[in-house]
């Protein structure tokens, strides 16, 4: 099958050319497009319960998560030149196309009732134009430190930071226009900043999206263009020939290019996985590249016939490469079974893409280089260096003759890695991957510290009854809940329709702070024919978005700090106690959503879902080896050499505190599929030698060492090279991902190389070479 393939690429040379050639020009055609994802990435199933409370949520109430909130923090805000800036910079984001709203003290209302018999309660604005005196501004001051409703929400509790909150419409939050907008706001707020000399912090969901956007956007690019870079520069090292280095750059090429279009014409959209499939390609097409121009070089040096060198190489190589991209794309096709769309797009287009890369170089790899001219010696003569010669040397001298001090350590290694995987802890927020040092962490870091918390965290009370909410009994639970919701320490002050009719009490009573709280059932009867007059735009964030249309259900908003997982696990396992105790459940249903609830389920989701993704992608590839293998116990031998790094690389993140979280759960699928790759490699040769040498298991094994020992090390070294680029990566996970990719796989090289060898000499005294020969199928076709 191989050989007849070979011959006929060779024959249609052209017209392999021209199709491919048609397939990037449409690839790329369909791949323009391709977007960033403006959405955090959807981790959770539609089905999941916490997803569907939050669709529900979001249909009952209206406005959440869509404003941008500044913050300004100093002692001296309460003057004329502060005010009047803070004031102007509200107003000209107020006549931005996509801002649907802004809402600060330049806006914040009083209520007041007049001294009439039949008087109703007007709105009147604390701030009444340009302030041009210390005085006014010291009155307003006052004046606005006698409300308590905005205290802890325009301002902090010691009333020193101060909030402006910027609502934008659903087209500029999740789509490109956000940046223009952002950067329209950002130019207010450096005008503020030079005329006050007060700086502004930024924070909000939308301002996450567009941070997550652009980072995905910057970092696709320069991933693409370092690994091409250090790929091409290794292999011209490595193999010192320019003509190799090019070839697998074009290979590279149309393989990107191919991906873009993959996911145009699935309809995906770039994430923060999805834009780790490019440089994955990369990192995976050029050790098919290393080995096809390897073994091409390998026969040429035989007998100086190109033709008959790259028939004879497709037809040794194909049907192992073919089972290597197999394995290496279950690898990535376990994460379609994770019910997350941002994984499954990311397994799907891997898993498509990594098939057709593997096609394409088994195509045109033989197709070029029967244009060129014949390798000359020094294309080749990189397979006999004396240091890498010497190295396969001494591989062959330890599995041969120290078997017993690589078993003790590969149990050692065991040992360590079950140990530290005890170690090992769950984490996972929504800047666990950023940089603790970047702007976005810092500043939401001071709306920590000023207001308490900043990732949302819904209660919804649902009392079962249209107009329910309004009866006393459950008014005064809510007002319970609350005063005791805002004495926890990792959460803002929470706001509801409670605060409103507090707000609505102290303006019956003249104003008077100390008449702020709860009215009863008569006083919210007086209060409510006062109400008809008020202008309800001025006093939007407290009505709107608070109630369902049925005044059946309630809604209790506050702030989180972003906690990691097992803290903010604690967090709203404390609110869930508190509301347990106020609010019977005989009759009251209880829900909680917001971000932060969402985000808590997403990273145990993903968890759990990878964790079982690696179980399957083991399972898997047992099965195929199941196939290729007529013995359980090759099985077996084939899979240690595999699964002892992943121990390892698990044993690690235990040692040194790195924690599981969705980025870092990634590593070992993608490491199992990819160093299973060179155990098909090394088996392939070692039955390949075992047929031709008499049966003789051992001389077999070392062989099979010297034969494919160069291209593996090669290919090692370009895997380890392309995974340690991600540590340019500003998001940690991607950094750990990186990191510990390349770490596992190097090792895995080792494994390979030492392990495996000297797992099938020790063979040699339970099996003869007869029942070796027919324990692996026919993967190349060799004479």
């Amino acid at each position: 099958m191989w050989e007849k393939l070979g011959h006929f690429i060779l024959k249609n040379r052209k017209g392999v050319l021209i199709f491919w050639l048609l397939y990037v020009l449409f690839m790329g055609f369909v791949g323009r497009n391709v977007d960033i994802s403006y959405h955090f990435a959807k981790m959770l199933p539609s089905d999941d319960s916490v997803y569907t409370t939050y669709t529900e949520f979001q249909k009952d109430f209206t406005g959440s998560g869509n404003s941008i909130v500044l913050g300004a923090k100093d002692n001296a805000f309460f003057t004329p030149s502060v005010l009047n800036a803070w004031q102007n910079m509200a107003e000209r984001l107020e006549k931005e196309n996509e801002v649907t709203g802004v809402f600060s003290l330049h806006n914040a209302v009083d209520l007041t009732l007049g001294n009439d018999e039949n008087a109703q309660m007007e709105s009147r604005p604390i701030m009444d134009g340009r302030i041009d005196s210390p005085k006014k501004a010291f009155n307003i001051r006052n004046h606005y430190e006698a409300l308590p409703i905005y205290h802890g929400l325009l301002s902090s509790r010691d009333n020193k930071t101060h909030l402006m909150a910027v609502s934008i419409t659903e087209k500029a939050n999740y789509s490109e226009i956000i940046y223009d907008l952002f950067d329209r706001i950002h130019i207010e707020t450096k005008r503020f900043e030079r005329r006050t000399g007060i700086p502004i912090e930024v924070s909000g969901l939308p301002y996450l999206r567009l941070k997550n956007a652009r980072s995905i956007k910057s970092e696709i690019n320069l991933f693409m263009a370092l690994t091409g870079f250090v790929t091409v520069l290794i292999m011209l090292i490595l193999l010192r020939s320019l003509r190799a280095a090019i070839i697998a750059l074009v290979v590279v090429a149309f393989g990107v290019v191919g991906s873009f279009g993959i996911m145009g014409l699935l309809g995906f959209k770039i994430t923060l996985f999805s834009a780790l499939l490019p440089p994955l390609l990369i990192v995976i097409v050029v050790p098919n590249c290393i080995f096809f121009i390897n073994k091409y070089h390998q026969e040429y040096s035989k007998d100086k016939k190109v033709k008959q060198a790259l028939i004879h190489t497709v037809k040794k190589i194909g049907g192992v490469a073919f089972l290597t991209n197999t394995t290496t794309a279950l690898g990535f096709a376990t994460f379609i079974l994770t019910s997350s769309d941002a994984l499954v797009h990311f397994g799907v287009a891997a898993t498509i893409n990594i098939l057709v890369v593997y096609i394409l170089s088994l195509t045109t790899i033989p197709v070029l280089y029967s244009w060129l001219s014949e390798p000359k010696e020094r294309h080749y003569n990189h397979l006999s260096q004396k240091w890498i010669t010497k190295w396969i040397e001494w591989l062959v001298r330890i599995s041969q003759d120290h078997r017993k001090k690589v078993y003790l350590g590969a149990f050692v290694i065991l040992i360590f890695g079950l140990f530290g995987m005890t170690l090992m802890k769950t984490t996972g927020n929504l800047t666990t991957d950023i940089n603790p040092k970047d702007p976005l962490v810092t500043q939401m870091k001071f709306f920590e510290r000023e207001m308490g918390g900043v990732i949302p965290l819904d209660i919804v009370i649902d009392s079962r009854t249209e107009n329910g909410i309004e009866k006393s009994k459950l008014l005064r639970r809510v007002d319970k809940f609350q005063s005791r919701l805002d004495t926890f320490p990792n959460l803002s002050r929470s706001l509801s329709l409670v605060d409103m009719l507090k707000f609505g009490r102290q303006a019956y009573y003249g104003g008077d702070p100390l008449f702020y709280a709860l009215p009863n059932s008569q006083e919210r009867t007086l209060i409510s024919t006062s109400l008809p007059n008020l202008k309800s735009e001025n006093l939007d964030f407290l009505t709107a978005g608070f109630s369902d249309s049925k005044n059946q259900k309630m809604r209790i908003s506050v702030q989180a700090k972003d906690l990691a997982r097992p803290e903010m696990s604690q967090l709203v396992e404390k609110v869930q106690n508190l509301a347990n105790e106020i609010f019977s459940k005989k009759n009251y249903d209880i829900q909680y959503t917001g971000a932060s609830v969402i985000f808590l389920r997403s990273t145990k989701f993903l968890i759990n879902n990878l964790v079982l993704s690696l179980m399957l992608a083991i399972v898997l590839i047992s099965i195929i080896m199941a196939i290729l293998f007529k013995t359980p116990r090759m099985v077996i031998v084939a899979i240690i050499p595999n699964l002892l790094p992943l121990l390892m690389t698990a044993g690690l993140m235990g040692w040194f505190g790195i924690p599981v979280k969705p980025s870092t759960v990634l590593i070992f699928s993608i490491s199992f599929g990819i160093s299973i790759d060179d155990t098909l490699h090394y088996l392939a040769r070692y039955r390949q030698e075992l047929i031709g040498n008499g049966h003789n298991i051992s001389n077999a094994a070392i062989t099979a060492i010297r034969e494919t020992g160069i291209s593996m090390f090669y290919t090692s070294i370009v895997l380890f090279s392309g995974f340690f680029i991600f540590l340019a990566s500003d998001f940690g996970g991607t950094q750990a991902l990186g990191l510990l990719v390349s770490i596992t796989l190097v090792f895995a090289m080792f494994s390979n190389l030492i392990l495996l060898p000297s797992l099938l000499i020790s063979l040699d005294k339970v099996m003869t070479g007869s029942e070796m020969e027919n324990i692996l199928i026919d993967l190349a076709e060799d004479e």
